[in-house]
This record gives structure tokens, sequence and C-alpha cells, in this order.
């Protein structure tokens, strides 16, 4: 690590960003990384452990892990050794079936206690789409219910009413322009945790709804840990009206328990959504769940769902989820990872309070996010939406300056891998310290 006395290398970075600035739209390769991670003016070249390197030599602590996928560290020795020996024998034959796929599947149906059937792909957004498409063509309906706060990908049945501004809390409100009118209009959104809205909004639109869609945890806004009674009642209003109930644990899959949050909290969801750790930064995803919903996309003469994808299935992603998915399972992964979290909020609450700033810190397991200018454990997006940006900005600054690299926006959240260790912890406190002091 660079003592921060240390003047900062940064001139191969900012001259690589104006060089990308040209040639890509927003100089990366999603407007969130442009919008996040821009203005910090870094470029990374490599990665292990938790360490990633700047073009410049500059080595930062990694607490952003690709958004979440990074469960086991970058490069992860038996994870890469797997798929190094996929390509041996191939990354793509796009016919028929693989035993590497098979064998895949049959984990994941034996770890997460709802699924029976698994189609994948590659991306969490991939995930949600084909899970609104088989819910649709299961129930014969259109209309998706969501939760606002929660993230399913950039797609437009669901891109809706995830960060709403302040004067748009409570209404529909599209993310992107050029979304389609009629997925806005098909989509319902109440409050997360909110038994009472849930209720209403299925006594009204229970028999025209194609599927209930969440987030178990929504980390796309920090953390909100969902109540005993939010689960009862989306269970029992799904069940009811016979409208499929779909997990997205894109992030909480994996990451939180080799079961899933529908193991940890107990639920029974009709259709499941996983990624990211699935295979720890290998391009991997897949939708599973009751075979009632799945057979839908068998493709024989009964069956109309077209779930499809050149690169579903490659087997450089389900090499490396098979040995993933086995680590996680053999190498006390979330007892690690839970443990580090559990005294990294302990840490910072205190140091919080020892410095007299009005905050807190959320999260759940492997994951942690610093909130200022609200208390209170958050239930809803509604608990979080006045948060004080422009201070936790601030507060990433100075932490990056420190060689901590997390995203700087407000809304996201603190990964914690394998990788990471008690060294880590004890160098983040010490110097959170510090900037927390300077704020």
């Amino acid at each position: 690590m660079t003592d921060q006395n240390t003047p900062r290398r940064t001139a191969r970075s900012r001259a690589l960003v104006e060089r990308s600035r040209t040639v890509i739209p927003g100089g990366a390769q999603t407007g969130l990384r442009a919008q996040a991670f821009y203005p910090t003016e870094i470029a990374f070249e490599s990665a292990k452990d938790a360490t990633l390197t700047s073009v410049d030599g500059e080595q930062y602590t990694d607490y952003h892990l690709g958004f979440g996928p990074i469960i086991l560290g970058h490069r992860h020795e038996a994870v890469d050794a797997a798929a190094r020996a996929a390509i041996d024998d191939g990354v793509l034959f796009g016919a028929a079936t693989s035993p590497l796929e098979v064998e895949v599947a049959e984990r994941i149906v034996e770890l997460l206690p709802s699924v029976e059937q698994v189609n994948f792909c590659n991306s969490g957004s991939e995930a949600t789409y084909h899970a609104i498409r088989l819910a649709r063509a299961y129930t014969g309906n259109e209309k998706i219910l969501k939760f606002e706060g929660c993230y399913h990908g950039w797609h437009d049945y669901v891109d809706i009413s995830v960060y709403p501004p302040e004067e748009h809390v409570g209404e529909r409100y599209p993310e992107s322009d050029g979304m389609l009118e009629a997925a806005v209009d098909n989509t319902l959104v109440v409050p997360f945790n909110d038994p009472d809205a849930l209720r209403e909004v299925m006594v009204e639109h229970g028999d025209d709804l194609a599927g209930v869609i969440l987030e178990p945890v929504p980390h796309s806004v920090g953390s909100l840990l969902p109540t005993e009674a939010f689960l009862d009642a989306l269970e029992a209003e799904t069940d009811a009206h016979d409208v499929p109930l779909i997990f997205d644990e894109v992030i909480t899959g994996f990451r939180h328990s080799p079961h899933g949050a529908q193991g940890e909290f107990d639920v029974d969801p009709d259709l499941t959504c996983v990624a990211k750790a699935l295979g720890n930064g290998y391009p991997v995803a897949a939708v599973g769940g009751k075979k009632k919903l799945m057979s839908q996309a068998g493709g024989d003469n009964t069956s109309g769902v077209i779930i499809s994808g050149t690169y579903s299935g490659n087997f450089l992603g389900l090499a490396a989820a098979r040995e993933t998915l086995r680590i996680i399972e053999d190498d006390g992964v979330q007892d690690h990872v839970t443990d580090l979290g559990e005294s990294y909020r302990a840490g910072l609450s205190d140091l919080l309070e020892d410095h007299g700033h009005e905050g807190r810190v959320v999260g759940h397991r492997s994951i942690f996010s610093v909130q200022f200018g609200v208390t209170g454990e958050p239930r809803q997006y509604t608990d979080i939406v006045g948060l004080d940006q422009e201070k936790f900005r601030a507060y990433a600054k100075g932490m990056r300056e420190r060689n901590h690299f997390f995203t700087p926006n407000p809304f996201k959240r603190h990964h914690l891998s394998f990788a990471h260790t008690d060294d880590d912890r004890t160098q983040y406190l010490d110097d959170a310290d510090e900037v927390l002091s300077d704020l």
C-alpha cells in the first residue's frame, strides 16, 4: 500500500480515462461505472486476492469486488485452474447437452431449496428477464409487481423505482430514457416491508398479475432486511392468487449462504435468479424454479417460452461455478465473511458515535454500508432517500486516498471476500478513524 504522505501517481490513469472517453460512451462499459468511478480518475490493470492495482502501480484494498461477484477473492487459484482446464475441451458447443452443465444444474438444485430445474445465462439482468417471461407465460397476465428500492437489471420490465428522487417516491419512476411505455405501465410498485400495501395491491390486481419480484435483501440501496410479517404476507398472497413469487438472488445467492436467502429466511419462491457470486467473477448466471414454470422452456411442441442465448452454458463460466460452489460449501467461506462483516459494522458504528457523526452502518453478513445523515434501522426506501450524499462521497474520497477502494455511490455498499483478513479490517478502521475525524 502507498503511504498517505507519498505523492500519488495518477498520470497514466488520467490519460487512459481521457482516452477512453473518446471511443467509449462516458468512458466506461456501463453508465453506472462511468457515473460512479470516473470522477476518481483511476484505471485498474490487475487484481489479486483483495487487492486492486492501478495502471500507475497504486494498490488498493478492494471492497467493491466487481459490484459483488468476487466472493473468494481475485484470481482464486482453484477457480482459475478449473476455468483453464475447461478451455482445453472447448469453451462453447452451443448444441445439445454437456456433462458440465448437467452437473452444475444438479448442484444448484441441491443447494437452493425451491429450485427443481435450471436454465443458465450470463448475467443477472438476463436471469430476471427470463424469469418474468416464464411468469407471464404461466399466468397469461402481463403486470409485474416490484418493490421500491429493488434493482433487477437494466431492462424495461423492471428498471423502475430503484432510486427515485424524493419528489417521485411512491410513483412509478423509470430509471432510464428510452424505456417502453407499455412496460412501465404494466409494472406496479409498492414499498418494501409493507404487508398492508402488498395486500391492498393484491386485492385490486391479484388476478391480473404475472408475478411478484423482489430482492429478499435489497442490497442495491445498502441493506433492507425483510420482516417476518412481510415475508409471510408475500407467501400467503402469492399462493392465494397463484401468482409466481420471484426471488432475485443475484446478490444474495451464494454470497450470504450456500442455500440462498430463501434458505436463510425459510421462504419458498417459485422462481429464483442467481449470478454474481455463483462464478467468482466469471460470466455465469441462472434462472431456476419449480418444474411447472421452468418446463415451459422445454422446447417441445407443447412448450412455448423461448429462453435462448448463444453463450448460455459456456464452459468457462460453468467450470468456475462448479469450483466456486464447492469451495463455498467446503471451506467455511460464509462463516469467515460473516464474522468479518460483523466486526467491520461494529467498529464503524463505534467510530461514527465517537466522532459525533449523525449516521448509521447497515448491512448483512458480508455486506456493509455507511449512511450519513440518517438514523434508525432502515426498512423501506423512504428511510434511505434523505441520506447525506456529499458527505459519503467525501468519506469515500478520504478512504480512497488511504488506499481503500469502494464505489463512491452513497446508495451502494461495501463487499467482503474470503481473501479479506483481520489485518485489512484493522487498517480500514484505523484509516476510517482519521477520515471521520477530518470530515
